[in-house]
């Protein structure tokens, strides 16, 4: 790839780091990632992850998968915390009631969201009753999907009772058992060409990035690490810190794939291009 990694972050003080794609990919953790987190932080550099999950527990959860904050990371925001701290205040513009699209917990597809925790707003099952849609996971009878064919249908009636829809993951696509499968922001792309009011947190929004940068880091100290042109990218682009995507397992070697283009400096680039999204400072294979 066009640089490597241990020379692009020499000139930075503050790495956010994206999640899937970066460090934790379809068989899990990288041992290998991991351990440069570990020698980031040695090196006196500060960590922190900045994921489009919406769990609002993620210390404890990566804890239990041996990544651990103080020793490998500084601290670990994801779009599902942010989304509830401003859920609580009570302020979003569109009611009191919430049904939920697809499934809201992969284990407990009932339970009630966490970003919906502490907050004043109320599950109910029928979108008669409803206020607005919380876009879950997009799933059907529990079971992921490929392509957005199964989910048109659905959309198209809540649109058409005008249902603003509240996201708290804007990523388009995330890699389960070995597949590529639709995630909430093909869900809310689909929900806006409909004609479907979107309430969106997360990257590319800025707003994130200035709820964990605050004004104690300088911008220019920055660099955000992602796989994904149009959330990672972007919103480094948008936040005015500079950006590294890397290819290898992630978002943006899988586009290319599907386009049947060989992953390599001067397709990455016209990829780049062709995609009008993101713009990287630097492109790297991997951080590991």
């Amino acid at each position: 790839m066009n640089a490597r990694f241990q020379d692009v972050v020499k000139n930075f003080t503050s790495i956010l780091v994206d999640n899937y794609g970066v460090v934790t990919f379809a068989d899990g953790l990288n041992v290998k990632a991991v351990e440069v987190l570990k020698k980031l932080r040695g090196m006196g550099k500060k960590v922190i992850f900045l994921s489009n999950a919406t769990f609002t527990d993620p210390e404890q959860r990566y804890a239990k998968k041996g990544l651990i904050k103080g020793i490998h990371y500084d601290a670990f925001v994801t779009s599902g915390q942010y989304a509830n701290e401003d859920i609580k205040k009570g302020t979003l513009p569109c009611g009191r009631k919430y049904v939920v699209f697809g499934t809201a917990n992969f284990k407990k597809p009932d339970k009630v969201p966490a970003i919906f925790n502490g907050s004043p707003y109320d599950l109910v099952v029928d979108p008669e009753d409803a206020d607005f849609v919380y876009c879950g996971i997009p799933q059907i009878n529990g079971e992921d999907r490929i392509t957005m064919d199964d989910f048109y249908g659905e959309l198209e009636k809540l649109a058409g009772m005008g249902l603003p829809m509240v996201c708290s993951n804007p990523d388009e696509i995330a890699s389960e058992d070995g597949r590529w499968v639709i995630r909430q922001g093909s869900i809310v792309n689909a929900y806006r060409a409909l004609g479907g009011q979107v309430v969106l947190y997360g990257k590319p929004d800025p707003d994130i990035f200035d709820w964990v940068l605050g004004n104690e880091i300088a911008r220019e100290k920055v660099l955000m690490v992602g796989d994904t042109l149009g959330t990672d990218i972007l919103g480094a682009n948008m936040a005015g810190v500079s950006s590294c995507l890397t290819i290898r397992g992630g978002v943006t070697e899988m586009r290319m794939l599907q386009r049947g283009m060989k992953v390599d400096n001067e397709n990455i680039k016209a990829f780049i291009a062709a995609t009008q999204s993101g713009i990287p400072n630097f492109i790297v294979d991997g951080i590991f």
